[in-house]
């Protein structure tokens, strides 16, 4: 009995670990979060702010404390420039007792990033990368006295441009384009590279403590990381997966000798050998205090479930918990045993992922197969959630974007490489929701040094970053940069003339440095010299292929501003798109300024935050060839239905050119479309579906369709055929039969003018079917119609199902929009009713019904609150941007509304079509 009661206590505390989800060492090897009493100041104490916090960074703190704006508002990432060019300092004052612990050590989980740190009159050390973690031995200072812990912050815009000075070959690119606003030569630093500015962002160079300080204090090892390779096997013993799981001990930061037990556990799985639950180690750490102990464990397969990707199966997780235990614990009557005990908890999933290159008759497949199953990966490009380091990792934000992402359909981001190496929750959250990570490293665009220093630091960040975030089963591939492959051989900066010698550096930093360091830390996945990329094919051609973007290997990026990205037959696809997309401006009313700016300094300060080289003109050149460009400049209506015009053409544009990809599957063999990006990192004009604080633009509410497991493409091809195709990504052993029809509508009328019905398509699992290619222009021309008044409207059922089970939906323009024949252009009268409204004073969501009434067609209803409910936050319709066919359609409103303090009614909803713009 008191077996069982010692079980129950050690289950329930064991599930409170698991619970806070935390790599924790327990009471056992105790610590101490510095979080508190920090204080901030420049240099030259100017400005001093007492009492922050940590996490943290200047730029933050200085918000907070009212001297400077809100970084993002108006000009500020020009007016305060100047907080990236100071020297900071942080300090706080620390007391510790080392007491009869072997080791005490300060360990700061992530600077940024040029520091020096003092602990009272001693110099522990500098730190040079805001990706690493640093460790100091602190243990004969914390003898009970308070000494003043100290960072001086030195300027990471000042030390970069004094390590640009006197090389012989330039890094290039050594500033970006003059109107991205910001700094110059951040290739030669370890920091996050966007923070010197983007095409998409601000430049916004912080300083700070961005994660976490803690005093660690243990006696015998500390368990860091823990590391897993799981795959399947067909052992004589049955079927069984095995999982090997890496254990890296740490000894302070010298060698030592350690002996002792370490005991595994799968939480609620039983291993196949009950043996594997221990192994006795009798070791030393290595000079930096590290040892890495490998132990494989087994367990039957029907004992667990598969993790899935979102839309195959069920995300299941399983807790492995390792504990280290030293043999002194029971050997010796000891004051403080539970200094030699360390344990840790990590969540892993059973599953296989192979990234598929195969041979074909015109070069190789370039696919995931996930649990053996080829999978079409659909998704989108992720970058930091905040230009601010600190605010990047906000728990509730993360989260609310990746459940945006996972409510789209998505089953795949890639986590870009100009950006972070994102937060434990981040990949916790991946995992629970079935989002596959293409990862890349923290190298973009650029070319970087190869110095011995700099080499060695990479090393340790990659080394480090791949340990932590490896045991994730969301996790697909690595690659170790983006885009400096076909920079380097398309000569985007400049290289052509010493092109040997910078082949000559990016072979040293990604394939004999950087690759090494993942393969020794990560047997579990395949890595990627860079994307694009020609996959195995760019191996053979010494790492940089003569065309890195050919869409017979590997991945592409594909980018057009010029072509009418509205023409379906413009887009050809490759093995895999992993990047693609178009820009649109943020909605009227998130603009903070809109409301007291004047229509020509909204225009201006949109302009400043256009960070395109190319300005609006793309933008503004897309929506003339499709759209009735609003043609007042002056007037107050310019902007609204100019960002309007902007979201539908962007929507449109992804619309189609995913549609199509998804539909090449078996005739070009894509297999992946990522479009660039899910996320914003302030209000500006950007490539995202969801602007910076969580509003929806027009993309991210169509993803939802554009995205479906089931869905109908229709387009119109290069031959002038209207193709429709059936999709299913759904798993299954039987096709299914769908009825698709075909509605040709007139633009001025609820009345059908013809329709074409296809019974019983069979439909394969995970595939396409091709429906019809259909002469829809003959077909017009036969019956005297023209096709500028007229678009396709396509349905698809369930074969012979009463009442009729709509499967999907879809359209086809058969003709620009600004071309539609006056006779057919009609202003319908819309108006909206709020059914109901419900507030939950738990979860703080409003829920709102609308009807949406129109007298006549409409033509891509747009719905928007009114500036005056600015309280409510990531407000999303169900529909947005939709075309009204029918007199009256039911709309779903959802916001936060904190305390439910506001009751949304009609007057609250602006409502805009593109028929109003067709009748001026």
């Amino acid at each position: 009995m008191l077996d069982a009661l010692k079980f129950f206590l050690f289950v329930i505390l064991l599930l409170v670990t698991i619970m806070l989800n935390q790599h924790v060492t327990s009471k056992r090897s105790a610590e101490l979060d510095l979080e508190l009493l920090w204080q901030i100041q420049d240099t030259k104490g100017v400005y001093i702010i007492p009492n922050q916090t940590v996490p943290s960074g200047v730029y933050t703190a200085l918000e907070q404390s009212m001297i400077i704006g809100s970084l993002l508002e108006e000009y500020n990432d020009v007016n305060t420039s100047w907080v990236g060019e100071t020297d900071w300092i942080y300090r706080t004052n620390l007391s510790c007792l080392a007491e009869d612990y072997q080791y005490v050590l300060l360990t700061f989980h992530g600077v940024d990033t040029f520091a020096s740190i003092h602990l009272g009159n001693q110099l522990l050390g500098t730190t040079e990368n805001m990706f690493l973690r640093y460790r100091f031995d602190v243990k004969n200072l914390c003898d009970g006295s308070t000494h003043e812990l100290r960072l001086q912050f030195r300027s990471p815009v000042v030390e970069a441009r004094d390590r640009a000075l006197g090389r012989k070959l330039p890094i290039v690119p050594e500033c970006p384009p003059l109107v991205y606003h910001g700094q110059c030569h951040v290739n030669l630093i370890r920091k996050m590279q966007a923070s010197f500015a983007w095409d998409w962002g601000l430049s916004a160079p912080s300083m700070g403590i961005w994660k976490p300080v803690k005093l660690e204090y243990y006696s015998s090892a500390l368990i860091r990381d823990l590391t897993v390779a799981i795959s399947e096997s067909d052992d004589v013993g049955g079927e069984r997966w095995s999982v090997m799981v890496g254990v890296h001990l740490e000894t302070g930061l010298s060698s030592a000798r350690i002996n002792g037990i370490l005991t595994f556990k799968i939480i609620g799985v039983p291993l196949a050998d009950e043996t594997e639950q221990t192994l006795s180690i009798a070791n030393s750490t290595d000079e930096s205090g590290e040892l890495m102990v490998e132990h494989r464990l087994t367990v039957h397969r029907s004992s667990v479930e598969r993790w899935w990707p979102n839309g195959y199966g069920k995300q299941a997780l399983y807790s492995l918990y390792v504990r280290w235990e030293d043999a002194a614990v029971n050997g010796v009557k000891l004051r403080n045993p539970d200094t030699m005990i360390s344990e840790k908890v990590i969540r892993i999933g059973f599953r296989t992922i192979q990234l598929s290159q195969e041979r074909t008759a015109d070069g190789l497949m370039f696919y995931f197969k996930v649990n053996d199953v080829p999978m079409f990966a659909k998704g989108s490009n992720w970058i930091p959630s905040s230009v601010l380091p600190e605010r990047s990792y906000d728990v509730n934000y993360v989260k609310f974007l990746l459940y945006a992402a996972r409510d789209a359909h998505m089953n795949m981001l890639r986590v870009w490489g100009g950006g972070l190496y994102e937060s434990d929750h981040f990949y916790r959250m991946a995992d629970e929701l079935g989002l596959l990570i293409w990862h890349d490293l923290m190298f973009a665009c650029s070319m970087y040094p190869t110095d011995k220093d700099f080499l060695r630091t990479v090393q340790d960040e990659v080394r480090q970053n791949v340990r932590r975030i490896q045991h994730h089963p969301s996790v697909a591939v690595w690659a170790t940069n983006n885009e400096n492959e076909v920079a380097l051989r398309q000569n985007w900066y400049k290289t052509e003339a010493n092109f040997s010698t910078y082949l000559a550096q990016y072979v040293e930093l990604y394939v004999h440095t950087i690759l090494p360091v993942v393969e020794a830390n990560d047997r579990w996945r395949t890595v990627l010299l860079s994307s694009p990329s020609n996959g195995n094919q760019s191996v053979k051609e010494r790492y940089v292929a003569t065309n890195p973007q050919d869409p017979l290997y590997g991945d592409v990026h594909y980018y057009n501003y010029f072509l009418d990205g509205w023409n379906a037959a413009q887009y050809r696809g490759g093995r895999f798109v992993s990047e693609y997309g178009f820009q649109s401006f943020p909605a009227f009313t998130s603009w903070p300024e809109a409301r007291s700016y004047g229509h020509k300094e909204l225009g201006q300060l949109i302009n400043h935050r256009q960070h395109s080289p190319l300005g609006n003109t793309p933008i503004l050149t897309m929506i003339s060839y499709n759209l009735p460009m609003p043609s007042n400049q002056t007037a107050d209506s310019y902007w609204p239905e100019l960002i309007y015009l902007s979201q539908l053409s962007q929507a449109m544009i992804v619309k189609i050119e995913t549609e199509v990809y998804r539909a090449h599957r078996l005739d070009h063999g894509t297999m992946g479309a990522l479009y660039w990006q899910l996320n914003d990192v302030w209000i500006a004009p950007s490539w995202s579906s969801i602007e910076y604080g969580g509003t929806f633009k027009l993309l991210h509410v169509w993803l939802r369709d554009i995205f479906a497991p089931e869905h109908l493409v229709t387009f119109i091809n290069e031959r002038r055929l209207l193709e429709v195709v059936a999709v299913r990504d759904t798993l299954g052993t039987d096709d299914e039969l769908w009825d698709v029809e075909l509605r040709i509508h007139r633009y001025g009328s609820f009345r059908l003018v013809d329709r074409r019905s296809y019974k019983g398509v069979r439909v394969p699992p995970n595939s396409i079917a091709l429906v019809d290619r259909w002469d829809v222009y003959g077909h017009l021309a036969a019956k005297g119609l023209y096709p500028a008044d007229h678009l396709v409207l396509a349905y698809a059922y369930r074969h012979q199902q009463e009442p009729p089970q709509q499967i999907a939906e879809n359209f086809a323009l058969l003709d620009k929009l600004k071309n539609i024949r006056s006779d057919q252009r009609v202003t319908p009268e819309v108006a909206i009713n709020v059914v109901s409204a419900v507030c939950s004073d738990r979860s703080n969501l409003t829920s709102v019904s609308l009807e949406v009434s129109v007298s006549v067609p409409a033509l891509f209803v747009y719905l928007q609150l009114t500036p005056e409910n600015s309280t409510l936050k990531q407000c999303q319709f169900s529909s947005n941007g939709f075309l009204q066919f029918q007199p009256v359609r039911t709309v779903q409103l959802r916001c936060v509304d904190p305390g439910c303090r506001n009751k949304i009614q009609a007057r609250d909803i602006t409502v805009r079509t593109v028929n109003e713009l067709l009748v001026r």
